[in-house]
């Protein structure tokens, strides 16, 4: 009932500053990260995926293509299609993100080992599945 709520408020909130920002405006991309994790915590991937597609054009508009926010966001994307069993969706994404923690962060920083650890028990699940 609360995760309801708190939804119910990020997409009020959305769509007010839909108003009163530009499309492509920071704050947006973080309204629509915040409503991301609500639908991924109720299973709703694919919703949760549309809000994610949405943030990262943002990111990818107003950031540096290196800046560690975006890859933030392709993380969780390759999350909410782990969950959703498409191994090599997530692949392809958490090696996205590991090239942009290669440029933005230092080979043994704590992400950088997170996202390489990522990538291997994916592809160890790809290599039992087979």
């Amino acid at each position: 009932m609360a995760r309801k709520i708190i939804e119910n408020e990020n997409e009020k909130s959305l769509a007010i500053k839909k108003i009163h920002v530009p499309a492509d405006h920071s704050d947006l991309s973080a309204s629509y990260n915040n409503i991301c994790g609500g639908h991924y915590y109720i299973d709703l991937y694919d919703l949760a995926l549309s809000y994610y597609d949405q943030s990262v054009k943002i990111k990818l508009k107003t950031l540096p293509a290196e800046h560690p926010s975006t890859e933030d966001t392709y993380k969780n994307i390759g999350l909410v299609c782990q969950d959703k069993g498409e191994l090599e969706e997530v692949l392809k994404l958490y090696k996205k993100s590991l090239i942009i923690y290669d440029m933005a962060l230092l080979v043994n920083h704590p992400e950088t080992l997170d996202i390489t650890n990522n990538i291997q028990v994916v592809e160890d699940k790809m290599r039992r599945n087979k």
